[in-house]
C-alpha cells in the first residue's frame, strides 16, 4: 500500500494530467484506488471519476469545508478493507491513495493536506522557458517548511532530451532526497482537453462522439506521460516513502474496528469495498422510512460535494437523481429537491423546452415543498437565463433574470450566517461554503425581491475580507437559493434540518 500527493509551485503545471495518467496506469494494473482532489474544485473530481469509470466518486479534501475532526474520517471512509482478508483467506489487491494538490504546494490548504496525512509529495514542474534554475525552485519547495515530504519530481513541458539532461543533472547534483522520475515532452496536440468558463470540459458536456474523442484523448495522455517517466521507479519510491502514511491508516483502521466490532470483510468490487455489515447490523430492527430527496444530475447540473449526499443519507435521506433536461416529472414520492451548480446557461434552450418539469418544480414550490438550490440551481429557479444575448424561460420561482452577459467572476471561501429562520435552520446558524460563478442576478424594477414575495435570508463574510458581511441567498415559501455551495460537513445541522422539515410536509 502506498500514497502520493501530486503538487507543484503553481496552477496549470500539469498536476491534473499526471494524476489522471498515473491513476489510469494503476487501475490498468489492478490496483484498488482511492483518489482525491485538494480544494473546493468540482470539475477535476468529475473528470477523474469518469476517466477511471469509478463507482466511487473522487473525494474533495478541504479543511475549510471539512473541519479537522471530520477530515481524517472522510479521507479513509470506505477503505477499511484495504488490509483485510476475504473469506477465502486471500489478501485484497494492492491499494493506492492518489491525491492532487490545488494551486501551489504552499498556497491555500495544500501544504496542510500533505502534512496532515503524511503524504509523499511528487512535484510536477513546468519547465517551459527555464533550465538550471529549476533546481533552485525544487530546493525551496522541499525545504521551505517541515513536513512537506517532497520525495521526487516529474519535469513537464520539456523541449528536448538535452533540455531534460541539463535540469536533471542540476537536481541530482545539488538536492539530496529528490528522485527525478523523468519528463513529459511539450506536445500540445496530445494534451488537448478543451476548456470553457469555470474549468475543463467534462464528459458530462460531451455528445456521444465527443465522449469517444475525450476517451481517446485521455488514453493518449496516459501514453504520453509515461513515455519518458519511469513508472516502476515512481511506485517503488512512493512505497518507500509511505511508511508514515501507512501508520496513520493503521491507526484509523484500529479505531474503526474498535468502533464497529466484528466486520464482514469482503473484497467485493472496485475500491475493495465491503458490505460494512457488523454482527449487530444483522439483528432484526424495524426499518425507518427514508425521506426521498430528488437531486438534479445531468450535463447541466453536476457541481456537488459528494460528502453532502453522505451526510444527508446519515440523517435518513434517500437520494434519487433526476434530470431537468430529460425527465418530464419528479421522482415519485419526492419530499425535497436539491439542485446544484453546473452549466444551465449552456443548456438553457433545452431546459426551457422541457416545460413539464419546470412547471412541476414551480408547483412543488408553490405548494410549500422544500427546494434548495445552489449557483446554477439558483439560476434555473429564476424567470429567465440570458446567455450570449439570448434569453430562455426558466422555472420562474424567483423574480430575477440570471445573466451571463452582465456578470463577472465571483470566487472565494465564504462563511454564511442565516439572518432569518428557514428550513435550513434558526437565525444565527453559520456554515462554510465556496462561491465560484460568472453570472449575475438582474432584479425586477420596482420593489425588487421584496415586492415579489421573496426575501434575503443570508449574509456572508469572505476569508479574504473578514469582518465585512454582504447579503446573499433568497427565500420564497420553502424555496431557498444561493450562489454559495454550502458544506454540510461544516455544520451538519443544515442537512439534519432539511430532512426533518421535509418529513413534516
Amino acid at each position: 500500500m502506498f500514497s502520493v500527493y501530486f503538487a507543484s509551485d503553481r496552477s496549470s503545471s500539469g498536476k491534473s494530467t499526471v494524476t489522471m495518467a498515473f491513476s489510469m496506469m494503476l487501475k490498468d494494473l489492478g490496483y484498488s484506488l482511492s483518489v482525491y482532489k485538494a480544494g473546493p474544485d468540482f470539475i477535476d473530481p468529475v473528470i477523474l471519476s469518469e476517466v477511471l469509470n469509478s463507482a466511487a466518486a473522487v473525494k474533495n479534501l478541504d479543511p475549510f469545508l471539512i473541519p479537522g475532526k471530520y477530515l481524517t474520517k472522510w479521507f479513509f471512509a470506505g477503505n477499511e478493507n484495504a488490509a483485510e482478508k476475504s473469506e477465502e483467506g486471500n489478501i485484497c489487491g494492492e491499494k493506492a491513495f492518489v491525491v492532487e494538490s490545488a494551486m501551489g504546494l504552499y498556497d491555500g490548504s495544500s501544504y496542510l493536506i500533505a502534512k496532515k496525512f503524511k503524504l509523499p509529495v511528487v512535484l510536477v514542474m513546468d519547465c517551459k522557458r527555464i533550465s538550471s534554475t529549476m533546481a533552485s525552485l525544487l530546493y525551496g519547495l522541499k525545504n521551505y517548511k517541515k513536513g512537506a515530504g517532497v520525495c521526487g519530481v516529474i519535469l513537464n513541458n520539456i523541449s528536448s532530451a538535452r533540455h531534460y539532461e541539463i535540469i536533471s543533472k542540476e537536481i541530482k547534483g545539488n538536492i539530496p532526497g529528490i528522485e527525478v522520475f523523468g519528463y513529459i515532452l511539450n506536445n500540445e496536440a496530445v494534451f488537448s482537453i478543451k476548456e470553457r468558463h469555470l474549468g475543463l470540459t467534462t464528459p458530462y458536456n460531451e455528445s456521444e462522439d465527443g465522449k469517444k474523442t475525450f476517451d481517446k484523448t485521455v488514453s493518449g495522455i496516459k501514453q504520453a506521460v509515461f513515455k519518458n517517466v519511469d513508472f516502476n521507479l515512481l511506485v517503488k519510491t512512493l512505497e518507500g516513502n509511505s511508511q508514515n502514511f501507512n501508520k496513520l491508516f493503521d491507526k484509523h483502521l484500529i479505531k474503526h474496528k474498535s468502533g464497529l466490532g466484528l466486520r464482514i470483510g469482503l473484497c467485493d468490487g472496485y475500491g475493495g469495498k465491503s458490505s460494512g455489515e457488523s454482527i449487530a447490523d444483522r439483528t432484526s430492527k424495524p426499518k425507518k422510512t427514508k425521506t426521498k430527496i430528488a437531486v438534479a444530475l445531468d450535463k447541466a447540473f453536476f457541481f456537488y460535494y459528494n460528502f453532502n449526499f453522505e451526510i444527508l443519507k446519515s440523517f435518513g435521506a434517500e437520494i434519487v437523481f433526476f434530470s431537468p433536461l430529460r425527465d418530464k416529472t419528479l421522482p415519485m414520492g419526492t419530499r425535497a429537491i436539491y439542485i446544484g451548480g453546473g452549466y444551465p446557461e449552456i443548456y438553457a434552450d433545452a431546459l426551457a423546452e422541457n416545460a413539464p418539469i419546470r412547471k412541476e418544480i414551480y408547483e412543488f414550490s408553490k405548494n410549500n415543498g422544500i427546494i434548495y438550490a445552489e449557483c446554477g440551481g439558483l439560476m434555473y429557479l429564476c424567470k429567465k437565463i440570458t446567455y450570449k444575448r439570448q434569453s430562455f424561460d426558466a422555472a420562474g420561482i424567483f423574480p430575477f433574470d440570471a445573466s451571463m452577459d452582465k456578470g463577472k467572476l465571483s470566487l472565494g471561501y465564504r462563511t454564511v450566517r442565516l439572518k432569518e429562520k428557514s428550513f435550513l435552520g434558526e437565525a444565527g446558524l453559520t456554515v462554510n461554503g465556496h462561491e465560484f460563478h460568472y453570472s449575475k442576478l438582474i432584479e425586477p424594477a420596482g420593489n425588487g425581491c421584496d415586492g415579489a414575495g421573496c426575501k434575503n435570508i443570508m449574509e456572508y463574510e469572505s476569508v479574504s475580507d473578514p469582518g465585512i458581511f454582504k447579503t446573499e441567498g433568497y427565500n420564497i415559501l420553502n424555496t431557498v437559493g444561493s450562489y454559495i455551495h454550502l458544506s454540510f460537513y461544516s455544520n451538519k445541522l443544515i442537512a439534519k434540518n432539511i430532512i426533518e422539515n421535509a418529513k413534516k410536509l
